[in-house]
């Protein structure tokens, strides 16, 4: 009855004579322990749990791990310990780095960066089962006692002080640096030839694990020489064929890829378990969709791309200026005082792009800044306007001013400081129509929706920009290879 979910995972594999486990992390479901959120035990637990399976008589040795969410973590995680059962992981939206999915770049993600530990530990540790009832349902006596027996642990404790302390300064201390997988594997290049092969899936609108999960990781991911394959696409937190796809505008980016169970996933599992050749990796190695709902190939993701350069004037997008902007940032985006400036936003427009333009990757703003108060934020909203004067927002660039230096050390206090600042967006894939101008919004939050949900910590600044030297980067990808046919019904936004 679930599309997309596990119950057609399940029918999926079975029917075709695979056997299909499923396992709890330990302090969650019915699993005894301590729940540590992604600590490094958490790795080791999964690796046995792998070479448990592989050494049962039913098994061929061969064993694939693949979930959505946490579960697409899990997979990610024991990556990167690699252990020698494991031949194949498909981690869908899953967390590369812990301390990422709290925050950007030093800026709290709301609520997560506000008590994330403490919410998700009830939601699934507590209990046993959890609030939410655990990754799965009691029905297993035996190990109900051990596992209500394991929440009460001195692990727990420092998870939860580590959440606190980093909800005060946005820190990337100690406890969030061990929870790091991609530092991880750039750690540890021995593991390289004996890593798995990856089928790394995230959907490019997922506000929930953000796209900027993808920085740097999947880089480092494909650098290691593994046998992969990526699909990005304009969904949200979603497996890729998670829904029927419809005629409606609606269905433009939907997470509906027809092709994913019986074609995909299967080829995938069959190649890397059963060692057939289902010509899976014969296909394009990234497919990735624009936000206009376009499939298109690329060997590399981001792609190579010919980046535009764009200089923020007074109030223009495009050539170079001298001079200073400055805006009121409404401490985060709070709703305002009567003492506040009314100047809340800094905006800068482009002229009409002659073309359909793609943006592939990360746009980077560079430039000096200061804010007046001890604590603040750069927050940029990227947009595109049509000949009618709408805007949509499509992407956003975040950093603490607090942590320009130091994102495991933030500074204090960085009341009039200029800070030479040099931040990327989110990855993302969006197209710039021909007669459209291209919008940069500064505020005190982001403009528009959907969008990361930040709340960005401030006791009330005047954020200016030095003009001079001031500009925003994007990365065009002009040598597009669209798929033909797609794999479902396109329809231009």
């Amino acid at each position: 009855s679930q599309l997309g979910g596990w119950n057609t995972m399940h029918t999926t594999l079975l029917e075709r004579g695979y056997a299909v486990g499923i396992s709890s992390v330990r302090g969650t479901g019915n699993s005894g322990g301590c729940f540590t959120q992604g600590g490094p035990q958490e790795a080791v637990d999964t690796a046995i749990m792998i070479e448990h399976m592989a050494s049962q008589p039913w098994s061929n040795g061969n064993v694939g791990i693949i979930g959505v969410s946490y579960p697409g973590t899990t997979p990610q995680d024991v990556w990167v310990q690699d252990t020698p059962a494991l031949k194949a992981i498909v981690p869908i939206s899953g967390i590369s780095d812990l301390y990422k999915y709290n925050f950007v770049n030093g800026v709290p993600i709301n609520i997560q960066g506000f008590g994330f530990n403490t919410y998700y530990w009830a939601l699934v540790g507590a209990g046993p089962a959890g609030l939410a009832g655990g990754a799965q349902p009691l029905g297993d006596p035996t190990h109900v006692a051990t596992a209500a027996a394991g929440e009460a642990c001195t692990d727990q404790a420092e998870v939860q002080e580590g959440g606190v302390s980093s909800t005060v300064d946005g820190n990337k201390d100690a406890y969030w640096q061990v929870r790091d997988f991609g530092q991880e594997l750039r750690d540890s290049p021995e593991k390289d030839a004996e890593r798995a092969a990856v089928w790394f899936i995230h959907g490019l609108q997922d506000w929930n694990v953000k796209p900027h999960m993808m920085e740097d990781w999947i880089e480092d991911v494909q650098a290691t020489g593994v046998p992969f394959k990526a699909w990005l696409g304009q969904w949200g937190h979603a497996w890729p064929g998670s829904r029927t796809c419809g005629d409606s505008a609606a269905s433009v980016g939907a997470a509906c890829r027809g092709d994913w169970w019986d074609e995909g996933l299967v080829a995938w599992f069959d190649q890397w378990l059963l060692e057939k050749d289902t010509g899976i990796m014969d296909a394009p190695a990234i497919q990735v969709q624009d936000d206009r709902g376009v499939w298109r190939h690329e060997e590399s993701w981001p792609p190579a791309t010919t980046p535009l350069r764009l200089h923020l004037g007074q109030g223009t997008l495009g050539e170079a200026a001298t001079g200073t902007v400055s805006y009121f940032d409404g401490r985060g985006g709070l709703p305002a005082l009567p003492i506040d400036d009314a100047v809340t936003q800094a905006v800068w427009r482009s002229e009409p792009f002659d073309h359909n333009t793609t943006f592939s990757g990360m746009p980077v703003f560079h430039g000096n800044v200061t804010a007046s108060g001890m604590r603040a934020s750069l927050v940029l909203s990227l947009q595109t306007e049509d000949p009618d004067g709408n805007r949509r927002s499509f992407n956003f660039c975040i950093q603490s001013l607090n942590h320009v230096d130091s994102i495991a050390d933030g500074a204090a206090d960085i009341g009039g400081l200029r800070q030479e600042v040099e931040v990327a967006c989110f990855p993302q894939d969006d197209v710039v129509p021909e007669g459209h101008r291209l919008v940069v919004v500064a505020s005190g939050n982001t403009v528009g929706s959907p969008a990361p949900g930040i709340q960005p910590i401030s006791d009330g600044s005047t954020i200016t920009i030095d003009l001079d030297g001031a500009w925003m980067e994007f990365p065009v990808d002009d040598s597009r290879i669209d798929e033909a046919p797609q794999p479902y019904k396109v329809l231009l936004a």
